[in-house]
């Protein structure tokens, strides 16, 4: 009777162990779950900022795209103003060298990926300094559309472009202010108003 008692009795603490590693195991699993969890609610918070984030790099790098190009056309139409003109000229009237210059920045603008619309004004201007002989100042004058314009005149284009851009609140930097020649800012349509000018001294 000993004997067979002392055979039943080991049994009974393997069943305790088991038990003890089930409830351990249980335990150990369940904080990986609640990682999990955290890690899906994280992902809800950052990945639209991420997303809003990346969105937003790509059209501040358009808007600064586009705003080269317009630079860089209101140069290639400044180059063909200062041009002498007459006959035997490239330019046998003044008319038709303003039509060239026009024609010249379009050209570049649709040529850089900028789309010219309705909107985009393109305007030939001889640019006059104030009484202080400094330019950007708030005496300065702008004469749109000249004539007879003279050696020594400073004469360019002035261009007024509409970005298009569902970020206008942030690209809001990008607008030009009132010294050149901008317009107001619509924020609500996603649209920003640009504006550049190149002035040269005519030859």
């Amino acid at each position: 009777m000993k004997k067979s008692l002392s055979t039943l009795l080991p049994p009974l603490p393997k069943l305790a162990q088991k038990k003890e590693r089930r409830s351990s195991a249980r335990y150990n699993h369940q904080p990986w779950r609640h990682q999990k969890g955290q890690s899906m609610v994280e992902m809800a918070f950052v990945l639209p900022l991420f997303l809003a984030m990346v969105f937003s790099i790509i059209e501040i790098g358009r808007a600064w795209s586009a705003k080269q190009s317009l630079t860089m056309a209101a140069r290639e139409g400044a180059r063909v103003l200062v041009l002498p003109y007459g006959p035997g000229l490239t330019y046998s009237n003044e008319s038709g060298q303003q039509q060239a210059a026009i024609d010249a920045v379009k050209s570049y603008l649709n040529s850089s990926g900028v789309v010219v619309t309705n909107n985009t004004q393109i305007t030939p201007i001889r640019f006059q300094p104030g009484g202080d002989n400094v330019p950007g100042t708030a005496d300065d004058s702008i004469e749109q559309n000249y004539s007879n314009a003279k050696r020594g005149d400073r004469i360019g284009i002035q261009i007024k472009h509409t970005f298009e851009t569902p970020l206008a609140a942030i690209l809001k930097l990008f607008s030009s202010d009132s010294g050149s020649g901008g317009g107001s800012d619509d924020t609500t349509s996603g649209q920003i108003k640009m504006g550049v000018k190149c002035v040269l001294e005519h030859e």
